[in-house]
């Protein structure tokens, strides 16, 4: 890789899923990165990258799926857009563009699937304060 790839910035497009069960809890994951400390045990939602061809809409359910086995029913988008850019090991920089839906889970058996998952727990909305969250993430707790 030359020196003026690294210095490039790399950019992604991120869908989280904000999923809440019928008793009124909020699924939230702890993230296990080692490589990323500013995200290392933090709490964050479901979700994932974009894929090419894919809906904004089929990638939350897929990462969820993927992430947790769960199943969701995507409802709204919520209606606001997170932007970031940090400085990546090696030199360069990683930005991402971070959306969010409201999903209802209808199914599945929850299960960690994911090897950056350290947890994964349901919880009120009125404890979201207790948690260490991204702060992506904030942004759309707030919202609720």
């Amino acid at each position: 890789m030359s020196s003026q790839n690294k210095m490039e910035t790399q950019s992604k497009l991120i869908v989280l899923g904000l999923v809440s069960n019928p008793e009124g809890e909020f699924l939230i994951s702890q993230r296990f990165d080692p490589d990323f400390p500013e995200a290392h045990l933090k709490w964050d939602l479901l979700g994932g990258s974009n894929e090419s061809g894919e809906s904004l809409e089929e990638t939350v359910r897929r990462e969820i799926k993927e992430e947790s086995g769960l199943d969701v029913i995507v409802k709204d988008l919520i209606p606001e857009t997170v932007s970031m850019t940090w400085e990546r090991k090696g030199g360069g920089k990683g930005h991402v563009t971070v959306k969010c839906y409201n999903c209802s889970l209808i199914g599945g058996e929850m299960h960690l699937n994911d090897h950056k998952i350290q947890d994964l727990k349901w919880i009120k909305k009125e404890d979201f304060a207790k948690y260490d969250f991204l702060p992506t993430v904030k942004n759309f707790i707030e919202l609720i």
